[in-house]
C-alpha cells in the first residue's frame, strides 16, 4: 500500500474502522477536557483555531455520531479504551453509549459564493444560515441512519418555548424533519448554482424564510422498540475560513447567540482572523479578543497553545510516537518484519566526524588555548568539568568533548582581564563567576559540530518529534521521508536502521523542501522574514562563548511586547505577514516573555525552519530586536 505517513488520518475516509486505529487520544486531553470540565465545551459555542494539519478535522470526524457508535462497537476487538475513556472524560460518551448527536459540516467555498450575490446583506445571511441549518440537520439524521436507526424512530424534543415555530421546521417526527431539511437545501442550492443569481423577486418566498431549526431543537430522541435513548445534537462547521471575512464575522455572531441549546464547534485556520486577533492573542486565559468578543459568548481553543510549552511538547512527542505506531501498522512490509515502532529502525547512536576532520578541531582547540595563554592547569580543570557531565549525562564522542572545551575557553577568556603586553602568559587568573556545565553547552556544541564538520545533529525520534513543532501533519510529512528510506532498504533485503547521520540528511532534506514549496497568502515576505531571523540567530548561535540560550543559541527575534503590540495599529502589511507566518507553522509568537526585567513577545522560528537553517531546537534563545528591524529586512527585498 502506499506509504499512510503521506496522509493524514481524516484523508481515510474509505470507512470509520479504517480511520479509528490512526487516532491519538492526547490532543483531547491536551485541548478539549479542561472545558469540558468547566461546562463550556458543550454549552456555548465553541471556537478551535489550529493551523493546518493540527488535528482540527481528525476530531471533526471522531466526534461524528457514526464514528463514534463504531468506536464503542469494535472497543473490545481492537486497542480503543483508551480513545474511549478520552471520549467519556470529555463528555462525548457515558456509560459506553454516545450521548451527542454529532455531525460535521464542511463549510466549502460555496458557502462563500452567497457573499458575491448582488443582494442585501441580510438577505445573504439568511440564505447562507438558511442552507447551513439544512445541511446540518441532514447530517444529524444521516449519522442516525447510517447506524442502523429508521427514520420512523427519529424524533426532536423542542424547546419549551419554540413549540409554535415546529411547523416551519416540518413538525417533531424524523421523515418530516428530514423533507424539510432537503426541500430547503434543494431550493437554497439552486440559487447558489445559477450561472446568474435570480432577481430578488425571483427568489422562492419559502428559501428565504424562517427556517430556524437551531432555535426549535433542543435533543433528539431514538425510539427502539420499548428503548428510548436521548441525544444533544452537536454540530461541527469545519473550515470556516473558507468562508469571506465579513460572513465569518456574520456567522459567528449568529452562533454565538446563548438561547441556542444545541452544541456548536467552529473549527478553522487563522486565515480567518484579523491580524490583531492572531498577533494579540494571550492564550487561553485571555477572555478579551479583537473580534472574538468574550468567553461569556464564546469559548476560544487554540490548538497552538503557549501555555506551559514544556508540558505540550513532552505531550506530543507522546501523542507523535503513538500516532507513528499507529501507522507503521499499516504497512506490511514493517509488520511482516515484526517492526512496529519508529524507534526498531531510527538509531540513537550520533555517528561521529572522520579521524581528520576531529584532528583538526582537536588543533584549532589547541591553538586557541596558545594564542591566548591559557595555562595546562586550567584546560586541564575545564576539560574535567566536561567529563564529569559527559559522564553523569552518558553522552559520547571526543568531538562533543572538544567543542564544548572551545566553547568553555571562549567563556573563560570573557571573564578574566585582558592580559597586558609585560603580563606572564602562563599565569592562571580565576574567572569573574564561575564556569559552569549544561546541557545548553552541550547542544551549542553540538549545534557547532553540524554546522563546521557535519556532524549530524538532527537524529533520533524526540528529534524528529521537536522539529513538527506539535503539528502533526509536520510530524508526519518530515517522518514519512525516513519511513520510506527503511521500507526502499527492507524491499532490497536490507537492514532497516537509518544512522543518525541518514537521518539528519533527510530531515534537513525534507524540512527545506517544505521551506521552498510555502505557497500561501505572503509567503514570499514570510519566507524574507523567516530567512533574516534564521542568518542573525546562526551567526549569533556560532559565536565562541555561545552567549545566547544557556549555549544552546538563538531561534527568534524578540520585540518589546509593547513595541509589538502596536503592530496590528500602525504597520497592517507586517501585521498579515506576521498572522500568515504563524498561521502556516513558519513562527511561533511567544507573548508576554519575562527577561531582564522586561516583556517581550518572541517570533520564534518553528521546527521545520530550525532544522533547514541549523538551529538548535531547544528554546528560550533570542536576539533583541525593534519592530524597524522587521521592516527593514522586509525593504532591502
Amino acid at each position: 500500500m502506499a506509504n499512510p505517513f503521506e496522509k493524514r488520518a481524516s484523508e481515510y475516509r474509505r470507512d470509520d474502522e479504517a480511520f479509528l486505529p490512526l487516532v491519538t487520544p492526547d490532543p483531547l486531553i491536551t485541548f478539549f477536557k479542561k472545558h469540558a470540565d468547566d461546562g463550556k465545551l458543550y454549552d456555548q459555542l465553541s471556537v478551535i483555531i489550529g493551523a493546518p494539519g493540527s488535528g482540527k478535522t481528525t476530531i471533526a470526524r471522531l466526534y461524528q455520531y457514526a464514528t463514534l457508535k463504531t468506536l464503542l462497537q469494535h472497543e473490545s476487538q481492537t486497542n480503543f479504551k483508551p480513545l474511549v475513556d478520552t471520549l467519556t472524560q470529555c463528555g462525548a460518551i457515558k456509560n459506553r453509549e454516545p450521548v451527542l448527536l454529532g455531525g460535521r459540516v464542511p463549510l466549502e467555498s460555496e458557502y462563500r459564493d452567497f457573499w458575491e450575490f448582488p443582494y442585501p446583506e441580510d438577505l445573504k445571511c439568511k440564505l447562507m444560515f438558511a442552507l447551513i441549518q439544512s445541511r446540518t440537520v441532514l447530517s444529524w439524521i444521516s449519522n442516525l441512519v447510517s447506524t442502523g436507526v429508521a427514520l420512523e424512530q427519529i424524533s426532536i424534543i423542542p424547546r419549551g418555548d419554540a413549540i409554535a415555530a415546529l411547523a416551519a421546521i416540518g413538525g417533531k417526527d424524523g421523515i418530516s424533519l428530514f423533507n424539510k431539511a432537503r426541500a430547503i437545501e434543494e431550493q437554497i442550492y439552486r440559487i447558489s448554482a445559477a450561472l446568474l443569481p435570480p432577481s430578488i423577486d425571483d427568489i422562492d418566498d419559502e428559501a428565504a424564510a424562517a427556517y430556524h431549526p437551531f432555535d426549535v431543537i433542543e435533543r433528539f430522541e431514538i425510539r427502539i422498540g420499548e428503548q428510548k435513548t436521548v441525544l444533544r445534537p452537536l454540530v461541527i462547521f469545519d473550515d470556516a475560513h473558507s468562508l469571506h471575512p465579513e460572513q465569518f464575522t456574520a456567522f459567528r455572531q449568529w452562533l454565538a447567540r446563548r438561547e441556542l441549546k444545541i452544541s456548536r464547534w467552529v473549527l478553522t485556520r487563522m486565515d480567518a482572523l484579523s491580524p490583531a486577533d492572531v498577533l494579540l492573542a494571550q492564550g487561553e486565559s485571555n477572555t478579551k479578543r479583537p473580534g472574538l468578543k468574550n468567553a461569556r459568548e464564546l469559548t476560544v481553543i487554540w490548538m497552538q497553545s503557549q501555555d506551559d510549552r514544556f508540558s505540550k511538547r513532552k505531550a506530543f512527542r507522546k501523542m507523535a510516537k503513538g500516532m507513528a505506531t499507529r501507522y507503521l501498522r499499516q504497512m506490511d512490509v514493517f509488520s511482516r518484519r515484526g517492526i512496529q515502532d519508529l524507534t526498531d529502525f531510527i538509531s540513537t547512536r550520533p555517528d561521529t566526524i572522520a579521524p581528520s576532520r576531529l584532528e583538526a578541531l582537536a588543533s584549532s582547540v589547541d591553538s586557541i588555548q596558545q594564542k591566548n595563554g591559557i595555562s595546562d592547569a586550567r584546560r586541564k580543570s575545564l576539560e574535567e568539568l566536561v567529563a564529569d557531565y559527559l559522564s553523569s549525562t552518558g553522552l559520547e564522542g571526543e568531538d562533543v568533548a572538544l567543542a564544548m572545551l572551545s566553547i568553555l575557553f571562549h567563556r573563560y577568556l570573557k571573564r578574566i582581564p585582558q592580559k597586558g603586553l609585560f603580563d606572564h602568559q602562563d599565569q592562571d587568573v580565576e574567572p569573574n563567576r564561575p564556569i559552569k556545565v549544561d546541557g545548553g553547552i552541550a547542544d551549542g556544541a553540538k549545534v557547532r559540530l553540524l554546522h563546521d564538520f557535519g556532524r549530524p545533529y538532527y537524529y533520533d525520534i524526540d528529534a524528529l518529534c521537536d522539529a513538527s513543532s506539535e503539528n502533526a501533519e509536520q510530524f508526519l510529512h518530515l517522518a514519512s521521508t525516513l519511513v520510506t528510506q527503511a521500507e526502499t532498504q527492507l524491499i532490497r533485503e536490507k537492514p532497516a536502521s537509518l544512522s543518525s547521520r541518514v537521518q539528519n540528511r533527510l530531515l534537513r532534506e525534507k524540512a527545506g523542501q517544505i521551506y521552498r514549496e510555502w505557497d500561501f497568502p505572503h509567503s514570499q515576505q514570510v519566507a524574507v522574514l523567516a530567512e533574516g531571523i534564521a542568518q542573525q540567530c546562526v551567526a549569533k548561535t556560532l559565536e565562541g562563548n555561545a552567549s545566547l540560550g544557556g549555549g544552546a543559541g538563538a531561534g527568534a527575534f524578540g520585540i518589546p511586547q509593547e513595541e509589538f503590540d502596536e503592530i496590528p495599529k500602525k504597520y497592517e502589511e507586517l501585521a498579515r505577514i506576521l498572522k500568515f507566518g504563524a498561521a502556516y507553522n513558519a513562527f511561533v509568537l511567544v507573548q508576554n516573555h519575562s527577561t531582564k526585567n522586561r516583556m517581550w513577545c518572541q517570533i520564534e522560528l518553528s521546527g521545520v525552519l530550525r532544522v533547514h537553517f541549523g538551529l538548535s531546537q531547544t528554546r528560550g534563545g533570542f536576539l533583541e530586536r525593534t519592530t524597524d528591524d522587521l521592516l527593514s529586512m522586509l525593504k532591502s527585498n
